[in-house]
């Protein structure tokens, strides 16, 4: 759910308490978001700030976001004018759906240039603009040319139009409230579901004025779990009938928002990922019907040396002009053997001699083709499993691993400086162990070849493509084997299935095959264990 305009001024106070901010860093994490890294209050924050249709916010954030490739013109320029910039001022008129930010920054020459940040948070119309002091737009996240908006253009140097002001009383000072009409019609801020808990809690006998109250000097945000979403407000839900938790604002939106956007952000670098992948496994699984009904027709090979063999033994060889010819086989069954009359029956002979030889040299062909496109089905097959329990960075290197074998191009052949990242994995703590594993194919190999020492008990669950997984230890007990085994079904493609067969070893005794794509190995030494996948509910931390 999108937040309304009384919740937005309740974030405007909170990041006003933290100004000045020097604006460090800027980054896009998104088509929609970008993150201004501050420096305020001593210390540094990430502040988000998302453009997104249904969950567009602004707040301080603790979760970390992967930046998306290369950022877009917008981005860039707003690295140009305010970066290292002070926001000085943050402003919302009237309880609407935007702040504005005035930022002081220097240019090359060193002269002191003024501008404004306008964010503003309306839903499909959400948008980030930067104005400079002479009231014109430098830029947008979201270009609108005239042809589609003559009233409100925003292009580069445009003049910048302000939002059109709604003719509605502020919630707070408003001494006249028609009850018999829409809340949200009439006071600045108010959004449906507020409107519908007010009108609740005044059935239930709470006074309008003392409502008013409650939400005027409410810092925090009430969060009701629902089915399958969250509902919040800066006051509790009670309309809801259901359990509800307070939290301060920035930890509220980080819960309520940081896997909706997530998924968001995963779609938007893998729903084309997602199409490109099953479109290869039904092209591989075409192709290897197409190729067993050509091979099951080769190995019919016999039956065509038996027929020239049969013309030579029975036929008149040097008759033409007969279509077919009626003999016996080696069982003494009467069989019709086809010929073409313009031929001899000699040659027809030849003709059948050269359609076996051909068809047993394809056999082979054919053998081979099969094996190659029945790997590359289960190599599909994997990643189609791996994007369904991807988050945005393992999408990205599943993203970056088909480019590296040849079957994406890459967008540009520009490659963006990356963080000294040591691994790309996943750890949990377990009894006195640390237990590290890998959901795709990279990772399974950073993991086994790169991460694990060579003592180390290694994990993967028997025919099902799914995690690599390695405990800190030679000699696991039971109890430990048992839970490493459980989350190496449970991120495979066997997690729905029961009693899930789980080969472990030493990490020694695991060999990459020669030749072969990453995440395939064989081991020896190994034994197997059979486990029913149970839910993670341990903390998983990225390292």
């Amino acid at each position: 759910m999108a937040i309304d305009g009384i919740i937005l001024s309740k974030e405007k106070d909170h990041l006003v308490a933290s100004l000045p901010m020097r604006i460090n860093r800027i980054t896009q994490i998104s088509s929609d978001d970008i993150v201004l890294n501050v420096h305020a209050e001593r210390k540094r924050k990430d502040l988000l700030i998302s453009t997104h249709s249904l969950y567009n916010r602004i707040h301080f954030t603790n979760k970390n976001y992967d930046a998306n490739g290369e950022p877009n013109a917008f981005v860039m320029g707003l690295r140009k004018y305010i970066s290292n910039g002070i926001i000085e001022r943050i402003d919302q008129n009237d309880y609407d759906r935007y702040l504005i930010f005035y930022i002081r920054n220097l240019n090359d020459l060193y002269d002191t240039k003024h501008y404004r940040l306008h964010i503003e948070l309306m839903g499909k119309y959400a948008n980030i603009i930067l104005v400079d002091e002479n009231d014109k737009i430098i830029d947008a996240l979201k270009r609108i040319p005239p042809f589609e908006n003559n009233k409100r253009t925003i292009w580069p140097g445009a003049t910048f139009v302000w939002p059109e002001k709604q003719d509605k009383a502020d919630p707070f000072n408003s001494q006249e409230v028609d009850f018999d009409r829409s809340l949200v019609s009439q006071l600045m801020g108010f959004s449906p579901l507020l409107q519908k808990e007010v009108f609740y809690r005044m059935e239930q006998g709470e006074k309008y004025p003392d409502i008013i109250k409650e939400i005027k000097e409410s810092h925090a945000l009430y969060i009701t779990d629902l089915d399958e979403s969250a509902a919040f407000h800066i006051i509790p839900l009670k309309h809801l009938n259901r359990d509800f938790k307070m939290y301060d604002l920035d930890e509220g939106f980080d819960l309520v928002y940081y896997e909706l956007e997530e998924k968001a952000r995963i779609k938007e670098i893998t729903g084309d990922l997602f199409k490109y992948t099953q479109r290869q496994i039904k092209h591989f699984h075409e192709k290897i019907n197409k190729l067993n009904d050509t091979l099951n027709s080769a190995r019919n090979a016999e039956e065509l040396k038996e027929k020239g063999d049969l013309l030579y033994m029975y036929g008149n060889l040097a008759e033409k002009g007969l279509d077919a010819i009626t003999t016996k086989d080696y069982d003494d069954k009467e069989i019709v053997i086809a010929l073409d009359p313009k031929i001899s029956i000699k040659d027809n002979a030849n003709r059948y001699y050269n359609s076996y030889q051909k068809k047993k040299r394809s056999t082979k062909y054919l053998l081979e083709q099969i094996d190659i496109a029945q790997e590359e089905l289960d190599y599909f097959s994997s990643l189609l499993e791996q994007l369904q329990i991807a988050n945005f960075l393992d999408a990205q290197m599943i993203k970056e691993e088909l480019v590296k074998y040849g079957y994406l191009r890459a967008a540009n052949k520009k490659t963006l400086k990356k963080k000294k990242e040591k691994y790309h994995l996943y750890q949990i703590r377990f009894k006195d162990h640390t237990i590290t594993f890998g959901k795709n194919n990279i990772q399974n190999d950073t993991l086994t070849f790169k991460y694990a020492h060579s003592d180390y008990t290694w994990f993967h669950a028997q025919s099902y493509h799914g995690a690599h997984l390695c405990v800190d230890t030679s000699t696991p007990d039971e109890e430990t084997i048992r839970f490493c085994a459980n989350v190496a079904a449970y991120y495979s493609k066997g997690r729905y299935s029961s009693s899930v067969p789980v080969d472990y070893c030493l990490i020694k005794d695991v060999r990459k095959i020669k030749g072969s794509k990453a995440g395939l190995v064989s081991i020896k030494n190994y034994k197997t264990i059979f486990i029913d996948p149970e839910r993670i509910t341990s903390d998983i931390i990225a390292i």
